[in-house]
């Protein structure tokens, strides 16, 4: 085998968790063994192929977390979405304009990522009721204190309620799962860790703050757009491959405060928009669709 052929098939395999690897070594060796043969000069596009789509399998069943139902986790996957992408749009760079609001965020997402349900429950009810002090008041009072925004609107205060919904859902479930199991926890994880990695999200989104240029320049639009919709597709194929339902159900929950938002400015919507919002749509409803009836087969 050629070095240059060894090296890109060692990049392949590093595509698979290591006990995946531990427990189907003699399956990959075939692989790279048959690519060996004389002549090779690349990778066949097939073992090229069945060993992408392999990893990718085994890596998305492998992310499943153990012990937990695919509803429970789906929405707390959905959640951790939803506080990073918020808060990686919150203007705090390169003027900390609610130095409190701003850690009450890192506080929120960072609970979420851990799974301390219980602590990220009060802290988003907190959030939603808070930006949505005008609407609940009518704007008649205004608080003294200056902890975070106020928005008059649906669409921005859309994403809070539903991290909040979601989590005190989580935190009276896993509470009722503790008195039947004959313990009460009131500290701790909850739910199982997501990946630290999570939170680079709200901080590349705060760094990209630092150029100055505006979220509705075209080649940004166009950039996040691109990012989600990749995003989904790997959710459809995540359901397909694993068998699981937990990705729609998280993209679902994702997609919840952008539709809040379309109905909000229907009328205002342009072409492009329609486009963007029925791409990402169908993605998402493909998604629950697949899920059901992979539901439904097994």
């Amino acid at each position: 085998m050629s070095h240059a052929l060894e090296r890109r098939y060692r990049r392949l395999l590093r595509a698979y968790p290591e006990h995946y690897r531990a427990e189907h070594g003699e399956e990959l060796i075939g692989t790279l063994m048959e690519a060996a043969r004389p002549g090779a000069q690349r990778p066949p596009l097939r073992e090229t192929a069945h060993l992408l789509a392999g990893g990718f399998t085994a890596r998305v069943r492998a992310a499943r977390a153990p012990g937990v139902p695919p509803w429970a986790d789906g929405l707390h996957l959905g959640a951790v979405v939803v506080a990073v992408a918020t808060f990686a749009q919150f203007p705090v760079l390169p003027y900390v304009n609610y130095p409190a609001w701003t850690v009450l965020g890192i506080v929120l997402m960072v609970a979420l990522v851990r799974g301390w349900t219980r602590v990220a429950a009060p802290v988003a009810a907190v959030a939603a009721v808070w930006t949505s002090w005008p609407i609940v008041w009518g704007g008649f009072y205004v608080p003294v204190v200056n902890l975070g925004p106020l928005y008059g609107d649906l669409a921005p205060v859309a994403p809070y309620w539903v991290v909040a919904v979601v989590s005190v859902v989580l935190a009276v479930r896993r509470a009722g799962a503790d008195r039947t199991a004959g313990r009460v926890r009131w500290w701790g994880a909850t739910m199982p860790a997501r990946s630290s990695r999570w939170l680079l999200v709200p901080l590349a989104g705060w760094a990209l703050q630092l150029t100055q240029v505006p979220t509705y320049e075209p080649t940004w639009v166009v950039s996040r757009a691109g990012v989600e919709v990749a995003a989904l597709l790997l959710v459809l194929a995540a359901t397909l491959t694993a068998r699981d339902g937990r990705w729609a159900l998280a993209a679902a929950v994702h997609l919840l405060p952008g539709l809040v938002y379309l109905a909000e400015n229907l009328l205002v919507t342009s072409a492009r928009g329609f486009l963007y919002w029925g791409v990402v749509t169908a993605l998402v409803v493909a998604s629950l669709v697949a899920a059901r009836r992979v539901h439904a087969k097994a």
